[in-house]
């Protein structure tokens, strides 16, 4: 019994592994972020200190956060604030980026702060933490296509899994957990149902 380290998406190397015939007793999806890369200020994932407006896990993936907010159209974004960060001032946030960026685009972080901040009520800015902390996690998941992955992620292990097998998975926000649920809900049915 060997070790070996596979660097890509989860989705990706479990499909490979399962095209390839590997087979587990056991198989653990941590769904966390590395702190290593958060805590790197150059990477633009937080709202507490100014950086480039970046986001990516992968440096050579082909879309910042930068172009996610300063391409996409005003309902596609309010749909990502509020899908991937369950904020509840997605359009007000939506519409401040896009008449912001009318002017100058998005470069650093501290740029979407200051904007999201003036979008948001006063009397909301306080409490249930810093007012950018849904904004920057609707947009570090989209621009890593997270969720996705997970999507494509969770038959790949399954069909690897030997019978018996096991298969637990560490999620960390409700987002991921209803796909999780959804996903074994619908394989204990016997169907695979989409999402």
């Amino acid at each position: 019994v060997g070790t070996r380290f596979l660097r890509g998406d989860a989705s990706t190397v479990l499909g490979q592994l399962a095209d390839n015939g590997v087979q587990a007793d056991a198989i653990l999806l941590d769904l966390g972020v590395s702190s290593m890369q958060l805590d790197r200020p150059e990477r633009g994932f937080s709202y507490a200190v100014d950086a480039p407006l970046d986001m990516r896990m992968d440096p050579s993936a082909p879309r910042s956060a930068r172009d996610v907010v300063n391409e996409l159209d005003e309902r596609e974004l309010a749909d990502i604030l509020r899908r991937f960060g369950e904020e509840r001032f997605a359009r007000q946030i939506a519409r401040a980026i896009v008449r912001r960026r009318e002017t100058q685009p998005f470069e650093r972080t501290a740029d979407l702060v200051e904007t999201i901040k003036g979008a948001i009520p006063a009397p909301r800015r306080f409490g249930d933490g810093h007012p950018a902390k849904r904004v920057f996690q609707a947009l570090r998941i989209t621009v890593n296509e997270e969720l996705e992955s997970l999507e494509r992620a969770l038959p790949a292990a399954l069909t690897m899994l030997r019978p018996g097998g096991r298969i637990a998975v560490l999620s960390f926000h409700s987002l991921e957990d209803r796909i999780v649920k959804r996903f074994f809900a619908a394989e204990a049915r016997g169907c695979v149902c989409p999402p």
